[in-house]
């Protein structure tokens, strides 16, 4: 009777050994998959920020191309103004004159 108890022993120790090895297999498992389920999101995530990053530089090029459109804009209208002054003030002179 004396072995019985070991036996016992032994077994139930076999026993929450696979278990345990069981349960460790489906963790590793599981992690293997969050790993390979991150990379997969790294991936997209690391596409879309370089798409991102193209967007934004087409979209500065554009801005700093209109500003220098809008700068050139203002310069003419500017130019144009002193123009226009200086042809009233012209007229204003050959009226003038001529009373």
């Amino acid at each position: 009777m004396g072995t019985m108890p070991a036996n016992k022993n032994e077994q139930n120790l076999q026993e929450n050994y696979n278990l345990n090895l069981t349960l460790l297999e489906e963790k590793v498992i599981r992690l293997v998959e969050m790993v390979k389920n991150l990379k997969l999101a790294n991936q997209t995530l690391q596409e879309e920020n370089q798409m991102l990053k193209n967007q934004l530089m087409k979209t500065e090029s554009t801005l700093v191309s209109e500003t220098k459109d809008l700068e050139e804009l203002s310069q003419e209208k500017m130019m144009t103004r002193m123009l226009v002054d200086d042809l009233i003030k012209s007229i204003d002179s050959l009226v003038d004159q001529k009373e």
